[in-house]
């Protein structure tokens, strides 16, 4: 029967699977009935109602961050040689409250699903409270701990490697089509990565069913931004490339080394303002441009985060 797989990967490095083929190899498996808040990402919505109103509006969806609690049988019976103090306290430091501030590579733990498909997606975690162990008994005498973790991830989606389209020309100037795709169930805030040059973006509204979408009449705005571009400013030696980045927790345009290019947008006021939206179908296109590229040509890259609200399915 096909079944899903969850493995641990600990911000230590260490990897245990913990669910599905393989679960308990390194000692730890997954309780049952012990698993809380691992599939929808958690919503706050907002509703209002006028003074005549019957019923009532919806006025705002919000995704918070994720609380997780889950329940691990910790036991040392599958690993030949094993102790349980050992597998107890590393699999303990597979987590941690926040990155390492001494560490410049750290990284949170993160829970991977592979799904029977056999596609995977991730989650980053933290301890957001101190671990649940109230043991009835010694474990190291019954080779059994019982470990409740209550993790939070920050950023609540679900999470597969970001889907990166180039666009490339050869010569100073040029001009051309960029593949669009976002097959998630989620807004994709994305990212444009350019080479030196003066380029044009696109930034257009979207209209359309899910998987038929194409650039037209935004629904709740009513605006027709289908052939909006954004001038951007010029990128030369000194800034090295530039980077348009749509997450709000971003600085929306920036030189490679980080510096604010707001100020120098050659139309003052004039901003990304669109997202991609989700079930985009892979065959839309978009226009491109760059003039006064160096020698050899240039280059950009459409980043496109693939975030979901589940950690398998909604394709």
């Amino acid at each position: 029967m096909p079944t899903m797989t969850i493995n641990i990967h600990g911000c230590d490095g260490s990897f245990w699977t913990v669910h599905g083929e393989g679960a308990g190899a390194e000692g730890v498996a997954m309780g049952k009935d012990q698993v809380k808040g691992l599939f929808d990402a958690p919503v706050r919505t907002e509703w209002r109602a006028g003074a005549r109103q019957e019923g009532g509006s919806l006025k705002g969806v919000w995704h918070e961050w994720r609380d997780l609690e889950l329940g691990f049988h910790v036991s040392a019976q599958r690993v030949s040689g094993g102790e349980l103090e050992d597998i107890d306290s590393r699999f303990r430091q597979a987590f941690d409250y926040r990155e390492d501030p001494w560490d410049h590579n750290s990284k949170l733990a993160k829970i991977e699903v592979v799904a029977p498909s056999g596609s995977s997606r991730f989650l980053d975690v933290q301890l957001y409270e101190a671990p649940d162990f109230n043991p009835g008994t010694d474990p190291y005498v019954v080779d059994h701990a019982n470990p409740i973790l209550p993790l939070r991830a920050g950023q609540p989606f679900w999470y597969e490697p970001d889907l990166v389209l180039t666009w490339t020309t050869a010569d100073v100037a040029g001009s051309g089509l960029i593949p669009v795709a976002n097959p998630t169930d989620l807004p994709a805030n994305h990212k444009w990565i350019c080479t030196r040059g003066d380029w044009v973006l696109p930034d257009v509204s979207w209209e359309g069913a899910p998987y038929k979408r194409k650039p037209g009449v935004a629904k709740l705005t009513g605006r027709d931004d289908r052939n909006r571009a954004i001038v951007m400013p010029t990128v030369g030696a000194l800034e090295g490339g530039m980077t348009v980045d749509l997450d709000p927790m971003e600085l929306m345009v920036r030189d490679a080394a980080d510096t604010n290019l707001l100020g120098r947008m050659p139309v003052p006021g004039r901003y990304f303002e669109y997202q991609i939206p989700p079930k985009t179908q892979r065959q839309t296109v978009l226009p491109v441009s760059v003039t006064n590229a160096p020698e050899g040509g240039a280059m950009v890259k459409l980043v496109i985060p693939q975030r979901w609200t589940r950690p398998v399915g909604l394709q």
